[in-house]
């Protein structure tokens, strides 16, 4: 319906809204790569625009250049389907890790790539990150804010994310991703005719991979989401004695103001009640990341 640039923390985005037939809820896409109609308004194209001419040529075809050095394949647009979460992306709620992993997508979409050239002594040459993330409006795992909250109280009382929510008549997880798979299309992402490129999926849920895939998105790599607290948690776990005791640094402790998207921005989200949340999506829901014991151990 809409597109617009917007500035982040993180590098320049473009901020693309859907309607859909499916439901009533306006999903977006943070696009990090530039479209093919802003290389035209830009003015980098070659050759004459009319009303029934609106493609951008491709200078290479157009006109004859010198030679120039080869370089291996650019790698897949790295990509990541994100559910909305009112409570961690704008309350900043330590519940979970949705808030930080809004921004660490972005962070991870925006970084530069380096690519290698294929010829001896030529230096590699650096483009811009290439990807999306695609926001759905599916506020707590498809159930809606309501329950969530509801099921938050569940979760104060003894009970899990995952129990909580079959207490309240809900599957453990309701969201879909056929929306998902049209928006990727549309942005010419993922795609299994050809003209499209494959994607890397930034996520720890092999379900999600699989959804997408059935939805026709051709997935090329699954690239893992550790927590950031877990990174720290890693690099600051000492072996003190043959036993193994550890000493943890908690994360936070020497935390800094960090630019960041949310109320998160770019510190970690930490504490016990996140911990509880994670080792319940690995247990129970079958995510791939290693689990963080009491003692400082990893286990997978």
């Amino acid at each position: 319906m809409a597109r617009t640039r917007i500035p982040t923390p993180h590098g320049p985005a473009f901020l693309h809204l859907y309607h859909n037939n499916r439901d009533n809820k306006e999903h977006l896409a943070i696009v990090m790569t530039l479209p093919k109609m802003d290389r035209i308004t830009r003015g980098a194209y070659v050759g004459r625009l009319s009303a029934s001419v609106q493609r951008a040529s491709d200078p290479s075809t157009s006109r004859t250049t010198p030679s120039k050095p080869s370089f291996v394949a650019v790698p897949p647009p790295l990509i990541r389907i994100h559910s909305e979460c009112f409570t961690g992306e704008t309350v900043g709620s330590m519940r979970c890790d949705c808030g930080e992993q809004l921004d660490e997508a972005i962070r991870q979409i925006s970084l530069p790539i380096t690519i290698p050239s294929s010829m001896p002594d030529t230096s590699p040459v650096t483009i811009p990150g290439r990807g999306a993330v695609i926001y759905l409006r599916q506020e707590g795992r498809g159930i809606g804010l309501l329950s969530k909250i509801r099921a938050y109280n569940l979760q104060d009382m003894g009970h899990d994310t995952v129990t909580a929510n079959l207490m309240l008549g809900h599957k453990a997880d309701e969201r879909g991703y056929e929306i998902a798979g049209a928006i990727l299309r549309d942005l010419g992402l993922g795609g299994e005719d050809g003209r499209s490129e494959g994607v890397r999926v930034l996520t720890n849920n092999p379900d999600k991979v699989e959804a997408l895939q059935k939805e026709g998105v051709r997935v090329m790599e699954r690239v893992a989401m550790i927590p950031r607290s877990w990174q720290m948690r890693q690099r600051k776990t000492t072996v003190k004695s043959v036993t193994q005791e550890a000493s943890v640094v908690e994360a936070g402790e020497e935390d800094e103001q960090v630019a960041g998207a949310t109320l998160i921005g770019g510190k970690a989200v930490y504490g016990e009640d996140l911990d509880k949340y994670l080792r319940t999506k690995v247990l129970r829901m079958g995510h791939m990341l290693p689990l963080w014991m009491d003692d400082g151990d990893a286990v997978y």
